[in-house]
């Protein structure tokens, strides 16, 4: 793969920086090919190409990171989350860079590139508000996160799709922002702005779907890699089911902050 020749899995984790100046440069590559090839499937069509380019580079992440898993089942010192904390940087600048190329994009691509990502923030306008809130945000946000892992689980990291078109979502949002803010001749300003609109509940759900998607993500390739029941596959399927469960945790704390505020 070319992204792997001009970014070592092995050396990401090091530089979270790199991989957001990457994603966001193939982010708009995948956006351009895809408004040329097929232009009234370019919403989708783009979120496709992202994730056929960065499926094998997050592969091996993950890869590594169930050697990780390996080393603690062997005695290694240090806890759960201290021996993942390097990929959860990594996934964040990835959604970082995506987030910040739609969004810039949205300005200057045609609007029906972005068509099925506005339709889905107009369907957000029209959730519960009240009393019900907390429930249908939970409830939403759950099952987001479920085909997180799943998708890891089945597909090692095709997880990423569903990333990647959350970023694309957000990306859109924060492009209106911005598009606002052009007419008034503040164009940066909209991109702060918009992400801090939604930072307080955003936070924790974006960040229980990178713990999901690297609790399936583990679980995959132990599955493939250890002998079934051995003293390294307990350990990895142990440490996935918590870090599965403290996904949970931040969604219930992600749809509480967005019912209440």
């Amino acid at each position: 793969m070319v992204l792997e020749s001009i970014m070592n899995p092995k050396n990401a984790e090091d530089k979270p920086a790199h991989v957001f100046f990457i994603a966001l440069i193939y982010s708009v590559i995948s956006m351009y090919f895809a408004n040329q090839l097929f232009p009234k499937q370019a919403s989708l069509l783009s979120i496709a190409l992202i994730t056929i380019v960065f499926v094998p580079f997050f592969q091996k992440l993950f890869e590594i990171e169930e050697e990780a898993e390996d080393e603690a089942a062997r005695g290694v010192k240090g806890n759960l989350f201290s021996r993942h904390k390097k990929i959860i940087f990594v996934f964040s600048s990835f959604f970082l860079g995506v987030t910040v190329a739609v969004a810039f994009s949205f300005i200057f691509m045609p609007k029906e590139t972005f068509s099925l990502q506005a339709e889905t923030l107009r369907g957000f306008s029209g959730l519960a508000s009240g009393s019900g809130a907390f429930s249908t945000f939970f409830v939403n946000n759950s099952q987001v996160m479920l085909l997180m892992f799943i998708l890891s689980t089945m597909f090692g990291a095709g997880a990423i799709f569903i990333l990647a078109w959350n970023a694309s979502v957000i990306g859109v949002y924060a492009g209106n922002f911005m598009q606002a803010g052009l007419d008034k001749g503040a164009l940066l300003y909209g991109v702060p702005l918009s992400l801090s609109s939604i930072a307080l509940h955003g936070i924790p759900e974006i960040l229980a779907y990178f713990v999901a998607g690297l609790a399936g993500g583990i679980l995959s390739v132990g599955i493939i890699r250890e002998r079934f029941m051995s003293k390294e596959f307990k350990k990895i399927f142990k440490d996935s089911a918590i870090l599965l469960f403290s996904a949970e945790f931040l969604i219930a704390i992600g749809a509480w902050l967005e019912a209440a505020f």
